[in-house]
């Protein structure tokens, strides 16, 4: 607007005209009372210095006014946006070792859908190659009955990562019966299956056909890309462009059932301990009573029993049929609901059908299944059950409120046939992006995503980069813009926790919530007590230091890790604390995580006075919360860097698997890892277990031999020095089978403690007990040990192992010390400890390879003082050559037991041949005319030939066998 000749007004200068606007921005003024002219700025000074006299004139200042606060709005939001993108860009351009998957904008719904069926064919692809595998459960028992379905919980020797609600088929005498996972939580899997099993399964094995449900998945997408929602077009199309860049991140439980009231789409972040499912039931409600049909779903059936449970316990008015839990609850108090789940109720609606049903099962149970009667039988309860899933698909279609797993609403046609007016997905962090796609395409009003993307993201098999990888939070662009402090439309944060103690609470804020995360007044009084008890008596977060110990780290055959002194020393921790308290020993690795399980139920069994111990692997303990937790970090010196699980930087996901750990604790977080070795691989400053180190001194640390004062119980002896010599002695002298020895470089103690070690060993091996001795290298052994010892690469840890059920560690005594790069890095503190249990002992013989008792001395050290040979593996090393390139032979073993010679030039030559007779009986006659003798009674020695290849025999009348590593 022109504003030349308009009269004006100012408060200091009084009245005056406005002269010219020399510049586009500015006006001049020439007042009555001052010679000098002033320039303004034009229009924002007339909501300032000048007042406009004329009201037309000061109308359309005001529009001027509003327009120019609008262009420079919009420069802003351009400039952050482009601020936004360049950092983005930088980000992604670190490279490999600290990064995020960038997340790749579709043009289009249709480009969508294909690139996720792409990703999911890739993943069916890698699961059937490595799939189809048996697996072993054990120690089943029935649990109960329900659905129409017997449930049978195992113990399992592999920890499992199976989604609820997948089918299996179980394998019992050939046979294959079909059956559903419940749910898999730690080292344990719940099943439901039609069939009776018995009421104890010592054993059983499964197959799973885990590509069936992304199938199904990919069917779903199909029929969606035919005719996508609103809503789920706005999910795929839309997150990226409503960063809110001018505004701070919305909070607060009010504001989140406000927002999932007031849009089509929304997400919740909620931070561990925030209150997710009382803020999810207050969500449901008030849907509910606006008469919106509400569907629950998640990953897993523990949520959605916690879910339904809060929802039904707030509710007004409770009536039947109105809330339904669909499919395979694992909470008590729901299974004995009389009409919260869809199968209880259908059974109360249906007395006679019920009734009629026990019968019919009583009856089968007591007829032979090869009998007409039992056909006869089995197929009036098959009629029986369709008629109950028919009503209850009839009674899930009529309630207001359905809570089930994703995989269920995938592959049952009740749930995906359907539409609700509200989804709530619970745990979205943890789900394909393509299953969150699948049910936001079920929501005809509403779609509520909850969940924490600083935890731990989907798992994929296939690949650890790309879209299938990617959280839901991440792909709409929440979690880059949170990154940056900036808000989105559909996000609303939980930043009050009721869960841990503020010291856990404030490292987890500061380093992964941005400092937005705040703890709730009353919760540091709360976590008191555990503070104040043992261990780190009057700390929240403490550091168990390994420093100085010989805390080996072994890469087991399935390339996971392993160590058997952190793994001793966690669960000495976890006992003491399981005396007042409920404990968690977690760990990266699945194998250290199944070491600390065999540990734990030895202790549940002999100690049923403790709190339970539970162990598992970070992933597996997402969800779960104790007092307590414990995190193992395994990895130590042998390894030449920290495996990927506490370093890889990409997606931040190592800072994530590490908050997990973090943020199961109520009361005392404690950190069990060697920080001298951390600190010399140079870790990136940027990962979280990498500043809790930096930070230990803010904490309580525990280091060399006060670990043995704190973590020495009854139920697992700990001690330093030669405390325990004598009674390890005893121990070793009564042993009732056999006795394995380990021993890491040399032993060290007093001559006369070995050489009674030596005459005990002497004497079992006469009594007919097996006497194993392994050595790293056996000529620095005292002469009372060397005689009896092999060579072996797997004797890395000082381990005596009792009859497979007592395991001493530390005993005998070894001197063994780190060498990294040349240098050597001398052991400080040597702790012995002692540990009763067939569990543990069997899992530890396996992973250690107890069983490898072929001596793999070296061709320069065969020979024993006498010139002669103490095995026949030293025998085939010093005196067999191989007849195609003259390099020295050794025994070996294949996977079917049987020995073989193999060529040391492998793999230029892959010469082998089988051991024969005539090289046993060299070996039993090289330079002792006498021959070998049978160490049980003296006997003479000959090599036989059976059905599983050659073994030796003595020649007395009760004759003694041995394999020809044992001679």
């Amino acid at each position: 607007m022109n504003y030349i000749g308009m009269k004006v007004n100012h408060r200091i200068f009084g009245k005056g005209i406005i002269i010219e606007p020399k510049e586009k921005e500015y006006v001049t003024v020439k007042f009555d009372m001052i010679p000098q002219p002033k320039k303004f700025v034009s229009p924002d000074c007339f909501t300032s210095n000048l007042q406009l006299l004329d009201e037309t004139a000061a109308k359309q200042a005001a529009i001027d006014i509003q327009n120019k606060e609008a262009e420079k709005k919009q420069k802003e939001q351009e400039q952050l946006a482009k601020a936004f993108e360049h950092l983005m860009q930088a980000k992604h351009s670190k490279g490999k070792a600290e990064k995020n998957v960038a997340v790749q904008r579709c043009s289009s719904p249709d480009e969508f859908f294909d690139n996720q069926e792409h990703m999911l064919a890739n993943e069916i692809a890698y699961l059937k190659k490595t799939g189809g595998k048996r697996q072993k459960i054990v120690d089943g028992e029935k649990v109960g009955f329900r659905n129409g379905s017997y449930i049978y919980a195992f113990e399992t020797e592999a920890e499992l990562s199976i989604p609820d609600d997948t089918q299996i088929n179980l394998w019992q005498d050939g046979n294959s019966i079909p059956a559903t996972v419940v749910t898999c939580e730690d080292f344990n899997i719940i099943i439901a299956t039609t069939q009776d099993l018995g009421a104890k399964v010592e054993q059983i094995e499964f197959t799973t056909d885990l590509w069936i449900l992304l199938n199904f998945l990919i069917e779903r997408l199909k029929s969606l890309k035919e005719a996508p929602s609103s809503i789920v077009r706005s999910l795929i199309m839309d997150g990226q462009e409503l960063v809110q860049f001018d505004r701070h991140i919305l909070t607060g439980q009010e504001n989140a059932l406000r927002l999932s009231l007031s849009q089509p789409i929304s997400f919740l972040w909620g931070p561990p301990g925030t209150g997710k499912t009382e803020t999810l039931a207050n969500i449901a409600l008030q849907h509910m009573k606006m008469g919106n049909r509400v569907l629950m779903l998640s990953y897993s059936n523990v949520s959605v029993d916690g879910a339904i449970m809060r929802v039904f316990k707030k509710a007004e008015g409770k009536k039947r049929g109105v809330m339904l839990r669909y499919g395979y609850p694992r909470d008590k108090e729901l299974l004995n609901h009389e009409y919260l789940t869809a199968f209880n109720l259908v059974l109360a609606d249906h007395p006679k059908l019920a009734q009629e049903r026990l019968k019919l099962i009583e009856e089968k149970r007591n007829l032979l299944n090869t009998s007409i009667k039992y056909t006869e039988v089995s197929k009036k309860l098959a009629q029986i059950r369709d008629q109950l899933r028919s009503e209850e698909r009839k009674a899930v279609k009529g309630a207001l409120f359905v809570a089930t797993t994703v995989s269920k609403a995938i592959a049952d046609s009740v749930l995906y046939e359907d539409q609700y007016d509200t989804v709530i997905f619970d745990e979205a962090s943890m789900a394909y992006i393509p299953q969150i796609v699948f049910s936001a395409g079920l929501a005809v009003k509403h779609f509520v995503c909850i969940g924490d993307f600083s935890q731990l993201p989907p798992i994929v098999q296939s690949s650890k980069d790309g879209l299938l990888n990617t959280d839901i939070f991440q792909y709409c662009g929440i979690a880059n813009a949170v990154q940056y402090g900036h808000a989105h439309q559909w996000l609303c944060m939980l930043d009050t926790q009721y869960r841990m103690h503020p010291d856990i609470a404030a490292f987890s804020s500061k380093k992964m919530y941005h400092g937005l995360l705040k703890t709730a007044p009353g919760v540091r009084e709360e976590r008191r007590q555990i503070v104040a008890h043992a261990p780190l008596q009057g700390s929240a977060v403490g550091i168990y230091d390994l420093s100085g110990m010989m805390s080996v780290c072994l890469r087991t055959r399935d390339n996971s890790h392993l160590n058997v002194l952190s793994a001793m020393i966690s669960m000495g921790i976890a006992i003491r604390a399981a005396q007042k308290h409920e404990v968690g020993v977690i760990s990266p690795y699945s194998a250290q995580a199944r070491l600390l399980h065999a540990m734990s139920r030895d202790i549940a069994e002999s100690h049923p006075d403790l709190h339970k111990i539970a162990c598992a692997t970070v992933h597996q303990f997402q969800g779960s919360e104790r007092d307590v937790i414990i995190y193992d970090a395994v990895d130590c010196y042998r390894m030449p860097y920290p495996g990927m699980l506490l370093t890889d930087m990409t997606n931040q996901y190592a800072n994530k698997l590490y908050n997990v750990a973090l943020t199961r604790a109520r009361g005392k977080m404690i950190s069990v890892v060697n920080t001298d070795y951390m600190r010399t691989k140079k870790l990136s400053p940027n990962l979280l277990f990498r500043q809790m180190i930096d930070e230990t001194e803010t904490y309580s640390v525990i280091r060399g031999d006060m670990i043995a004062e704190e973590c020495n119980t009854p139920t697992m002896m700990m001690g330093m020095g030669t405390v325990f010599e004598q009674s390890f002695l005893e121990e070793v002298s009564q042993a009732k089978s056999e006795v394995r020895i380990d021993i890491p470089g040399t032993t060290i103690g007093n001559t006369a403690h070995l050489q009674e070690l030596a005459r005990v060993l002497s004497s079992l091996k006469k009594k007919g007990r097996k006497v194993m001795v392994r050595a790293e290298s056996k000529v620095i052994l005292p002469e009372e040990l060397r005689v009896m010892a092999i060579e072996s690469k797997y004797s890395a840890n000082p381990i005596t192992m009792i009859d497979r059920h007592i395991v001493w560690f530390g005993m005998p005594r070894s001197n063994a010390n780190f060498v990294v790069d040349g240098a050597n890095i001398p052991t400080r503190f040597r702790p012995v400890i002692r540990f009763e249990g067939s569990r543990f002992a069997r899992v530890l013989y396996g992973f250690l390879e107890m069983n490898k008792t072929i001596d793999q001395i070296t061709t320069e050290f065969a020979k024993n003082a006498a010139g002669g040979y103490d095995t026949f593996g030293a025998y085939v090393s010093g005196e067999v050559k191989c007849p195609e390139c003259h390099l020295p032979m050794h025994l070996k073993s294949g996977k079917n037991g049987k020995f073989f010679l193999g060529c040391t030039g492998y793999p230029k030559c892959k010469h082998t041949e089988y051991a024969t007779k005539e090289m046993i009986e060299s070996y039993f006659y090289y330079k002792n005319p006498n021959g070998k003798h049978c160490p049980f009674d003296n006997t003479s020695l000959e090599p036989c030939l059976g059905q599983y290849g050659l073994y030796i025999r003595c020649n007395a009348i009760k004759r003694h066998t041995f394999k020809i590593d044992e001679v």
